[in-house]
């Protein structure tokens, strides 16, 4: 005789809800989208709902599975971060399954070692709370890795800034062919003043598919690292408006080949 498995609704309802949740807050933390924790909430409850109709119309197991993996988890996952290119879907895909299994075999492990002390509910609310106070932790050092102090210095004057390695900048002047960073106008011209030369760069970024940035070349930029520093003499330091930094805690955004 086969097996007989009983399913109740209420429970695949909460697994599914705290997976999800777990999944694209990863996502969202890993792959550094910056997501409103309400659109966050509204996948994981849309795949929740999915997840439960798709149960009640499929039967059989295989076929559940099937269009749960190949359909519904793809539809949350764009439905959230809207990625543009299918190499960034197919990465938020990736990091959201990853999450999928992690959550999984915790579960799994806790309710295995746990028997009897443990209910299927408490080591998957345990499963996730530990889970997303590692991502949050991990989140955090890797910002952390991403600022470094950066040394500008013109008109013999220095300045030091706080500055994010951005793996999106990649402007380059094509003038002089060096690697190029972005600053905030305000504290340029608060240190410096209005620049009496200056050359423009062109630019592509998400929602502005060509623009020009002012920028200029000052006498020595210095980037202190890793307890390591660097210096690059005729540095060039695009201009970009306080809009960009405002509220954020950085104030120059550099070309992470300029410290490779």
């Amino acid at each position: 005789m086969g097996a007989i498995y009983e399913v109740y609704i209420d429970v695949l309802a909460v697994n599914n809800f705290l997976v999800d949740l777990a999944a694209l807050f990863a996502v969202n933390l890993y792959r550094k989208r910056n997501m409103r924790s309400l659109r966050i909430l509204a996948g994981a409850l849309a795949g929740t709902f999915l997840n439960c109709a798709v149960f009640l119309m499929f039967r059989h197991p295989a076929a559940y599975l099937l269009v749960v993996h190949f359909l519904v988890n793809p539809v949350i996952v764009w439905f959230c971060f809207r990625e543009k290119s299918k190499q960034d879907f197919f990465s938020d895909l990736c990091v959201s399954y990853f999450m999928f299994i992690i959550i999984g075999g915790t579960v799994e492990w806790l309710y295995a070692k746990g028997s009897g002390v443990f209910s299927y509910e408490t080591a998957l609310i345990m499963s996730f709370a530990v889970l997303c106070a590692a991502v949050l932790w991990l989140g955090r050092r890797m910002r952390r890795a991403r600022y470094i102090q950066a040394k500008a210095r013109q008109n013999g004057v220095w300045i030091t800034v706080r500055a994010l390695s951005d793996s999106g900048n990649l402007l380059t002047d094509p003038y002089t062919g060096k690697k190029a960073s972005m600053i905030d106008r305000s504290v340029y011209e608060a240190a410096y003043g209005a620049p009496s030369a200056v050359r423009l760069i062109p630019y592509e970024s998400l929602g502005c598919r060509h623009g020009l940035l002012e920028a200029v070349t000052i006498e020595e930029l210095c980037f202190v690292y890793e307890e390591r520093t660097k210096a690059v003499q005729g540095a060039v330091l695009c201009l970009a408006d306080h809009a960009l930094f405002e509220k954020k805690p950085y104030q120059m955004i550099i070309n992470p080949q300029e410290i490779e």
